[in-house]
């Protein structure tokens, strides 16, 4: 009798021995690098002495059915309560349903811009390339920064962006098909057919051209409340419905950012200054961010510097200062279209034409 409690007496001991050994960890993260076919994941722990540990790396398919494998091969690593937070490029459209499915499955999604992993693997000093290797190597991006949820852009706002999307594609195809056929009529000799096909290829993107403008009204009209916020935008003079509903699907509502000085820098509008020493380089915007949201206010900023008399008097306070360099008028027209759209959408005020500017 006394034996048997000293052995279930040991037992106990030991039992309260292992769970004083057991490794606690205090943040789990799946670094997913994502391409057609399929994605390579790497799944990274860290303990409580602030050291991380690869716990598993395998390859998947990218279909829906391999992404319920997927999730049931990162509980079965994980084996911790610690929610798990999962990394990956926004490169392309193939990270897309993944996203969207981990988000689907309340799960906590990090997408981040291509151009910030890459600066982090340099800053690491990885020379190898391989998905297996970018795969740790977001798992470790993961650990070492506090990154934020990321979101997909609703129904409704998606397919006006695709819309949006595929006409400034073709508006860019018109152009330089415009460019062709201006360099065929001025060539000494040049086949009458190939002309023939030429103008015909511009008939199309005309036509193409104004079929989706007629869905991106029809768009538009099927939702009362985007209508009159878009109405209220469309106050600023040389803001049209077409900048409107761009910026609008662009930023899925201005939703993707949070305050003036991102959204000037998600559009790549921001000012980069270059000095060191006795080096003064020269100061430009950085065109690190939306370059659909630019190409879509270029126009429209020459066109408020006519009719605009406040962003008037900026392109001439610009271009004073700087005589040689006159498109640096029409960027800051530019920045300032982007910033009252942004303003008056918040507010949903229309535009003051009697308003002091500062």
């Amino acid at each position: 009798m006394l034996l048997s409690r000293i052995n279930c007496e040991e037992r106990q001991y030991k039992r309260i021995l292992s769970n004083k050994n057991e490794t606690m960890y205090t943040k789990t993260v799946v670094g997913i690098d994502m391409s057609m076919d399929d994605f390579h994941v790497c799944l990274m722990q860290v303990k409580e002495d602030h050291k991380s540990v690869v716990k598993g790396s395998r390859k998947f398919a990218n279909t829906a059915k391999e992404f319920e494998e997927f999730l049931s091969w990162c509980s079965t690593k994980s084996k911790t309560k610690v929610p798990v937070i999962f990394v990956m490029e926004a490169t392309g459209v193939y990270y897309e349903d993944l996203a969207v499915y981990l988000h689907e499955q309340q799960k906590y999604v990090c997408v981040e811009l291509a151009n910030k992993t890459k600066h982090f693997a340099q800053s690491h000093n990885l020379k190898t390339k391989t998905d297996k290797v970018d795969a740790k190597m977001l798992a470790q991006y993961g650990i070492e920064r506090q990154l934020e949820r990321w979101e997909p852009m609703s129904p409704q706002y998606k397919e006006l962006r695709d819309v949006c999307r595929e006409k400034l594609s073709i508006q860019k195809e018109l152009s330089r098909a415009r460019n062709q056929l201006h360099a065929m009529s001025h060539s000494s000799s040049m086949s009458k057919h190939v002309t023939e096909l030429k103008v015909k290829q511009i008939q199309f993107y005309q036509q193409a051209i104004d079929e989706l403008k007629q869905e991106i009204k029809r768009l538009v009209n099927k939702d009362p409340e985007l209508k009159r916020k878009l109405a209220i935008v469309q106050t600023i003079p040389g803001v049209g419905l077409e900048l409107a509903v761009i910026l609008a699907c662009e930023t899925n509502g201005f939703r993707l950012v949070k305050n003036i000085r991102q959204l000037v820098s998600y559009a790549g509008l921001d000012v980069e200054f270059r000095q060191s020493g006795l080096y003064n380089g020269k100061t430009r915007i950085t065109k690190k961010g939306n370059a659909r949201i630019r190409q879509a206010l270029y126009m429209p900023a020459l066109s408020a510097i006519q009719w605009n008399e406040p962003i008037k008097q900026l392109n001439e306070r610009v271009c004073s200062r700087n005589p040689t360099l006159k498109k640096k008028g029409v960027v800051a027209a530019m920045r300032k279209l982007l910033i009252l759209t942004y303003i008056l959408w918040k507010k949903e005020e229309e535009f003051d034409t009697s308003y002091q500017w500062i």
